[in-house]
Formats: C-alpha cells, structure tokens, sequence
C-alpha cells in the first residue's frame, strides 16, 4: 500500500475533514491573520483561542520550554469579544474549518449564551465552550443550546470531577461533541540563578501543555469515548505520528496539536500528516478511521494477566546493559558477551521493553 491510498478524511460535527489533525486554541490561532497563516498548513479543522469579553495582556514573560517537548504557560492574553466578531466576519470567506472557543470560565453561563448566539452570526462551524466548573458548564450549554443553531461542543478541564454523571448531563443539555483536555496547573518553575519563577504572573505560576501531559489525556480520551457515543478531540502532548495513532485508538475522531506548532512551528502539521500516511501504509491500514475505539476492543479481549515474563531477542540485541542498569529483580544477565533473561527473577513488570532502544526485549506469557 501507498501512502497516498491511505484515508485521513474524517466526519466530525456534521463537516468532512481533510485530516483528523486540529490546530486547537492557543496564540497560535488568536486572531484572523493568525488563523489566516495556519491555514496554509495540513490542518483539518481550527480553534479559535478562547474568546473572552474584554481585552487582556498577559504579563512579560508568560511562555517557556520546560523538560523537551513541553511548555508552560500564563497567557491570558486575548483581543476581546469585539474584535473577535469583526475578525470573525473577516474569516467567513474561507476554504477552511474553523472552531470559535468562548472562554466560559471568565463569564457567567448567561452571558456565555449570549456571547455564543452572536458569534454564531459570524460563520464559525461551530461553537466550543471551556470551563473548569462542571455546573457552570452545564448550565451554559442549557442556555445556549436553544438559540445557538450551529454544532455545539465543550472543552474539560483535566481531572473532571464526577466525569460521567457531568457527561451525561452535558448530552442531555445538548452538546455535539467533546474536547479534552485544557492543560494542567497551577505549576511553578523556578530560576535557580535568580530565584524567580519562570512565569510573569502574580505569582509566578502557569499551567503545563506538551509532552508531559499526554498519558494523561490519552486516560482522559480513552474515559470519555467510554461514557459518551459522541465524536471527541483529543488534545495534550501530541507531536508525531504515533501520538496521532495512540489518541485515535482510544476513542478521539480529531486529535489536537497546540505546544508542538509552538515549539517547532506549523510545518509540524504537515510533517505529522506525511508521517501518519506512511506508518498507516506500513502496516496495511487504509483509513484511519478504522482505528478508533481499538483500545477498547482490545483491552476487553485481553483481559489480565500475571504470568508474562521478558524475553531478549540475541538477533537484536547489542548488549548496551541498559536492562541490567534499570531491572530492580536483577533479572537479565551479561555472561560471555550476550545477555540473556533469568526466568526464575522475572516478575514481568516490563520496564526492560520499554527502555530497550532496540526493541530486542519482549513479554510473552
């Protein structure tokens, strides 16, 4: 199979997307020109940032790199409602998707409701709301619900209290569709030269987006696609093709991407999907959409199990002893320049497959 036979075309919210990758909210997408440059990109479908009523600046400086694929950040910053509606009518004459993201956590549900009906006027596909309090959520999907005629969806915070009794009402109050997950935070780091925090906020704190969070969302995504039949973004960590797999396979019909166009600009989008073509081709699959849910399907068919032990492949193994180093039951063994398991320590905890860069290790049963 080619690369190009494979199928990334996705049906999401109603709208056929080219590929289930989306540049979702971030500064990245904070105004019409910014959309206008991302859009030149191999994205499938765009979120605006969160609108917000007013106009805000975030305090120098409120973006940095923490560990390698991850940042921290406490932007604030948005153009305000106003100017979203003018630049928002500025986008209605466009060849791409386009998502508006209300702020909900700077408003109450009421005004939520009336911030969506008007944007709604403006031509966005439809209308997200994020908030980190499940009720006032709730209470702003009710409200808007009714007079909002778009597809409406909303974005959780990590760590949802009570996540399928906020779902459940969340579907009942009419959503179309679910995203997950907002970074994590309050987090502080801090210059151990200076003493200062690395964030300009009051108090120096920010919230954490890239790499780091990503098992976290896949948990999250996977949850979520359990509890609801509604289709979901995933969003937190993703930066290559594999991730794009892992979060279809738990449940995510479009998988998000904000930290890695940050970090390595917005070409990473088309690179991600050259490289979803190609490991898709690899391995026979011809439409991604194939994939979702797998995890599910596969975790009910597995089921447990304790009797798994390592086994090293001598025809890929390069006998670094990087096994040896990490394994606390002391169970691999160099002796006459190979290494090899002793069955008898093996507890089967797997830690030695996945450091192995070789991939010569493996648990069978």
């Amino acid at each position: 199979m080619q690369p190009n036979d494979v199928n990334l075309t996705v049906d999401f919210l109603g709208l056929r997307l080219r590929n289930p990758l989306a540049l979702t909210e971030g500064p990245l997408t904070g105004s019409a020109d910014r959309i206008r440059r991302a859009a030149g990109h191999s994205i499938g479908i765009m979120f605006t940032k969160g609108i917000r009523p007013q106009p805000a600046t975030s305090p120098n400086p409120f973006i940095a790199k923490t560990g390698r694929r991850s940042l921290m950040n406490a932007d604030w910053s948005d153009i305000g409602f106003e100017q979203w509606l003018k630049d928002l009518e500025e986008l209605r004459d466009r060849d791409f998707f386009l998502v508006a993201s209300i702020a909900k956590n700077y408003v109450t549900p009421p005004v939520a409701a009336d911030m969506a009906e008007e944007i709604a006027q403006c031509g966005p596909d439809a209308i997200s709301l994020v908030d980190y309090d499940p009720d006032d959520l709730i209470r702003a999907v009710k409200l808007a619900r009714p007079r909002v005629k778009l597809p409406l969806m909303v974005k959780l915070c990590p760590f949802m209290p009570r996540l399928e009794e906020v779902l459940k009402e969340l579907v009942e109050a009419g959503i179309d569709g679910v995203a997950a997950m907002d970074s994590i935070g309050p987090v502080l780091a801090v210059d151990v030269e200076t003493g200062l925090p690395s964030m300009g906020s009051e108090d120096g704190s920010g919230y954490l987006s890239g790499e780091a969070i990503k098992p976290v969302m896949v948990k999250y995504v996977y949850e979520i696609s359990r509890f609801v039949d509604l289709p979901v973004v995933g969003v937190g960590g993703v930066s290559k093709a594999e991730d794009v797999v892992e979060v279809t396979m738990v449940g995510a019909t479009v998988v998000g991407m904000v930290t890695a166009p940050l970090l390595h600009g917005l070409g990473v989008f088309d690179r991600v999907e050259k490289q979803l073509r190609k490991h898709l081709a690899d391995r026979d699959v011809a439409d991604i959409n194939s994939l979702r849910g797998l995890t599910h399907r596969k975790v009910a068919e597995a089921g447990m199990r304790y009797d798994a032990r390592a086994v090293i492949d001598p025809q890929k193994c390069e006998n670094c002893g990087l096994c040896v180093r990490v394994c606390f039951k002391q169970a691999p063994l160099e002796e006459d320049g190979s290494t090899r398991i002793q069955i008898e320590r093996c507890v089967g905890c797997g830690l030695c497959v996945s450091v192995c860069p070789q991939k010569a290790i493996t648990l069978i049963c």
